[in-house]
């Protein structure tokens, strides 16, 4: 039986289970208990968080972590049963580099010789995304690939070009699946499918997997996916104790994979006992007639003056720079009045250069810090890593790649040396066709002194030794850490880069090799879609924590995010932005045709598009309204950056300039 703690974001669910966690793991150790928490991010600070006098296994998993430690341990029973015979000791799990790879592969493949997707102004990396999310999307809502492909048909409406596409890009996922599932590379929709198809309904695995545990939490049960809903509720039917929290406005994630809606269907009934929490240690006491007014406007779509003692002020002005510059002024005041900075959460929907640039200039010359949320670190941008990828372009002869900024800055690191002497070394090198260069010549010893012409002798002679010995390239990458980066006292930012980097190259190339004709283009493919700047590379940092500063964020990044618990001071910018409103559908992809709410006789056409659109606005301002603790600060601009008039109908709705 089951237990659910059902309360509004900041009501402590999340506090009472990790309690109750801590409290039965010190008594009965951890191996019988098993936690399942919404994200990477808030597992890896969980573990970290843990006090206890005697640990054993740790089994606090997001259900895909989980997943994919389960097909691993019980392989062969699964081949078994998908082959009929024991053909492959074990599956490769593919990271998302490798299944972009692929993917982006195929895209390229057909679109060159098929004339595929011709219309789409996209790269083949940014249409592989949106083809592997409908695989990802279809396997969480526990659908097999013919369902996917009608309800993809169902969305076009009969419209030619979108019909096109469509077909186009069944064509390309079925390629993709087939491809995988015979040489057993499992991405996560192939993992969640064979986990749900040959686990989930073996009588002996189900025995077994009960047998371990007596304990099961589950945080955020609203946002777990549908099949991850099935699990929780075949193992929450057997003779196991266990806890849920539901938060009842935390529908924010229902497009991209959560089902509040279903969830409550299928675990409410059951409860042994639902608890509600009404007390929010995040949030003001009037956020819930707030939370319920902005429901209503948005529902309805009628202006009106919404007034709380949480909204303290509107900054209205005409062009966007104006109300930027008195939105700076606003947070330099509350932080010389003693705010912290991570209590401000400035949230607009788009987070666009000139609102992080304008922000963060104002708040430096003032002595604060900005931490920007939705900013792409990529993997050149840490210093370390870049030094990685310098020294192996080297390595590999593959110099063209290299820009004098990018060699400069390695220099600076490798040679310790200041700027101008880096760039002074960095513009003889390129201009010597990007090859190590004799440092006699041009008096380099002397302009660049000599410790620095020193390190740099060996850094060549170094390097000149490892060509001789053909290592692959996650090879090299441990060789460089640990001979030339380790001494150099990196942060923990930089060694976590380094060791994601690593791991993940191996991985990539561990998966790849196997069918991979030519080895020598694998690390060039790799290289470029690191400099690429593709989610191959973005998705290295998902476990590092965010600088401290005044945070800036859309409202998903904000909302997604398990470190922030709650601000005190909360600006919601750009008000009449369209942005607020944007669909979730693309080109090639729309989430809610894979929701249980998506009937196949229903038509896809503007008023459903709407309607979803409106759920989700309401979803994330109530969302983020359970956030704040003290005060609202709503701005607008009657101009965007760019100098157009916004038209955004959610200003007339909250009645932000009084018309």
């Amino acid at each position: 039986m089951y237990k659910i703690y059902l309360g509004d974001t900041g009501t402590g669910k999340s506090t009472i289970l990790k309690e109750k966690y801590q409290t039965i793991a010190q008594a009965n150790l951890s191996e019988k208990i098993l936690f399942f928490l919404k994200s990477a991010k808030a597992v890896n600070a969980y573990r970290e968080e843990l006090d206890l006098d005697l640990l054993g296994n740790l089994n606090i998993y997001t259900y895909f972590g989980f997943v994919n430690q389960e097909l691993n341990k019980n392989w062969p029973a699964v081949e078994r049963k998908y082959s009929g015979e024991n053909k492959v000791v074990e599956a490769t799990f593919m990271n998302i580099e490798t299944s972009h790879f692929l993917m982006s592969n195929y895209v390229a493949k057909y679109r060159q010789e098929k004339s595929y997707f011709r219309e789409i102004k996209a790269k083949p990396v940014q249409i592989a995304v949106q083809l592997i999310d409908n695989l990802n999307l279809a396997a969480f809502n526990r659908l097999e690939f013919d369902q996917l492909k009608k309800r993809l048909f169902l969305w076009t409406n009969d419209d030619a070009k979108r019909r096109e596409y469509a077909e186009q890009s069944v064509e390309i996922m079925a390629k993709f699946r087939d491809f995988c599932l015979r040489y057993r590379l499992l991405d996560y929709s192939a993992a969640v499918s064979i986990f749900n198809q040959y686990l989930l309904t073996d009588p002996k695995y189900l025995d077994n997997l009960n047998s371990r545990f007596d304990y099961l939490l589950v945080d955020d049960l609203e946002k777990l996916i549908p099949a991850g809903q099935k699990l929780i509720k075949k193992l929450s039917a057997e003779n196991i104790e266990a806890y849920f929290a539901f938060n009842q406005s935390g529908g924010f994630n229902r497009f991209f994979g959560g089902n509040p809606a279903a969830a409550k269907k299928m675990f409410f009934p059951d409860a042994q006992e639902i608890i509600k929490l009404e007390k929010s240690y995040t949030s003001a006491e009037e956020s819930s007639r707030l939370a319920e007014n902005i429901k209503s406007v948005v529902k309805k779509r009628e202006g009106k003056l919404i007034q709380s003692p949480l909204l303290k002020a509107e900054i209205d002005s005409e062009l966007r720079g104006e109300m930027l510059i008195e939105v700076g002024q606003k947070i330099i005041s509350l932080l010389k009045n003693g705010a912290a900075e991570s209590s401000i959460a400035v949230i607009s929907p788009q987070i666009d250069k000139v609102l992080s640039f304008s922000l963060e200039r104002i708040l430096e010359k003032n002595g604060y810090n900005l931490s920007n949320f939705n900013r792409s670190k990529r993997l050149v941008d840490i210093p370390f890593a870049r030094a990685l990828l310098i020294l192996y372009l080297f390595y590999s002869d593959k110099t063209e790649m290299i820009g004098v900024s990018s060699l400069q800055q390695s220099l600076s690191l490798l040679l310790e040396l200041d700027p101008l002497r880096s760039y002074i070394l960095a513009e003889e090198i390129a201009a010597a066709g990007m090859s190590f260069i004799e440092l006699e010549e041009n008096k380099l010893r002397l302009k660049i002194n000599f410790a620095a012409a020193e390190k740099y002798d060996y850094l060549k002679a170094w390097l000149e030794d490892k060509k001789s010995e053909e290592l692959t390239i996650d090879s090299f990458f441990q060789a460089v850490f640990s001979e030339l980066l380790a001494p150099l006292n990196p942060s923990q930012e930089d060694i976590f880069a380094c060791r994601q980097m690593i791991e993940s190259v191996a991985r990539f190339r561990s998966a790849v090799e196997n069918f991979h004709k030519r080895k020598e283009d694998l690390s060039s493919r790799y290289i470029d879609m690191i400099y690429e700047g593709t989610l191959a590379a973005e998705t290295l940092f998902k476990g590092q924590s965010e600088d401290k500063g005044v945070i800036l964020a859309s409202p998903y990044k904000f909302l997604f995010s398990p470190e922030l618990e709650g601000v005190e001071h909360l600006f919601l910018l750009d008000i009449s932005s369209s942005h607020w409103l944007r669909s979730i559908a693309k080109e090639l992809v729309n989430p809610y045709i894979y929701s249980e709410g998506w009937q196949e006789e229903q038509e896809w056409n503007d008023k459903v598009d709407q309607n979803i659109r409106l759920k989700q606005l309401s979803d994330f301002l109530v969302s983020l309204v359970y956030k704040v603790n003290d005060s609202i600060y709503i701005a607008d601009s009657f101009f965007n950056s760019s100098g157009r008039e916004q038209d955004g109908p959610l200003y007339r709705w909250l009645d932000v300039r009084g018309d």
